[in-house]
C-alpha cells in the first residue's frame, strides 16, 4: 500500500490541490447558487416582501426581507453581500421563493433577473483559479516526469 502511495504521490497531491479549491469555493459559491437560481426561474413563486433591515460589512450591504408564502407561512430571506441596496427599510419588493424550501431558496426579482449574477461571477473566478493552479503546477509535473 505504501509503495502505491509513494508511486502515485504526485497524482494524489495534484488531486488534493485541485479538489480543495473546488470543494471550498467553486461548489458552494458558484455551482450551488446557480442551480438555485435555475430552479427559481422554473418553479419559483413570486410574492411581495418587506425589507426589514440591512447590515453593512466592509463597504458591502446585506439586506433582510420578510414575506408570507402562498400557504400563509411567514418566512424570511437574507440577501448575499452586494455593492448597493436593493431597497430601503419598510419598502416592498418582489421575492421569488421555492415552494419546497421557502426559507432556504429565495431571491429578489432584482437579484434573479436584474443583471449580472454574483454566483456566475464566482463560478468563473473559481474556474480561473483552477486554471491558474494547473498552469503553476504543470512545469513541476513535467520536471518530475522527466
Amino acid at each position: 500500500m505504501l509503495g502505491w502511495i509513494y508511486k502515485n504521490s504526485l497524482w494524489i497531491l495534484y488531486a488534493f490541490i485541485i479538489l480543495l479549491p473546488t470543494v471550498i469555493y467553486v461548489i458552494p459559491f458558484g455551482a450551488y447558487p446557480l442551480l438555485v437560481e435555475r430552479r427559481l426561474r422554473r418553479k419559483g413563486v413570486t410574492v411581495p416582501a418587506t425589507c426589514t433591515g440591512a447590515s453593512w460589512d466592509e463597504g458591502r450591504v446585506l439586506e433582510f426581507f420578510s414575506f408570507t408564502t402562498v400557504d400563509g407561512d411567514r418566512s424570511s430571506y437574507r440577501s448575499p453581500l452586494a455593492d448597493g441596496r436593493i431597497s430601503h427599510d419598510g419598502e416592498e419588493v418582489r421575492i421569488i421563493y421555492d415552494p419546497e424550501a421557502p426559507h432556504g431558496r429565495a431571491r429578489t426579482e432584482m437579484e434573479l433577473f436584474g443583471g449580472r449574477s454574483q454566483a456566475r461571477r464566482d463560478l468563473w473566478r473559481g474556474i480561473m483559479l483552477l486554471v491558474v493552479i494547473n498552469v503553476m503546477i504543470l512545469p513541476f509535473a513535467v520536471l518530475y516526469l522527466i
